[in-house]
């Protein structure tokens, strides 16, 4: 089923969210990554609506949890966003947006490292795809 422009910049949006989120922190660097690198522009949103977006995201997980933790990185709920986002030079452009984000505090956490990686091999990209 194709999806609407709307269904892609919000999957795009909470690819985004997750990447802020995968840590556990949302650190100033990311912050300071996502308007300096005009991340929200880049992917189409207002960086009101992209931070709209992630605070639905993070109130849609809490709300979500069945448990005391909370699954930001659940993988049905990741391959769902990923496969909303069809247009490969979306898909090149988010998950770099994704890497600058990740390595902005300093260092990419393991949840980082498996967001990135399962978007990777979900949208059968490499390394070299990213930085060409």
């Amino acid at each position: 089923m194709p999806t609407s422009g709307h269904d892609t910049r919000n999957a795009i949006a909470r690819l985004i969210g997750l990447t802020l989120m995968a840590d556990g922190e949302l650190a100033d660097g990311e912050l300071a990554a996502l308007d300096r690198h005009d991340i929200p522009g880049l992917v189409g949103l207002s960086r009101d609506a992209l931070l709209r977006a992630v605070a639905d995201l993070s109130a849609e997980l809490l709300d979500e949890s069945a448990e005391a933790r909370v699954a930001v990185l659940d993988p049905a709920h990741i391959d769902a966003l990923l496969d909303a986002v069809t247009n490969p030079q979306q898909r090149l452009l988010v998950i770099r947006a994704m890497v600058v984000l990740a390595k902005s505090d300093g260092s990419i956490s393991d949840p980082e490292q498996s967001l990135l990686r399962r978007a990777l091999e979900r949208w059968r990209l490499t390394l070299d795809d990213v930085v060409a």
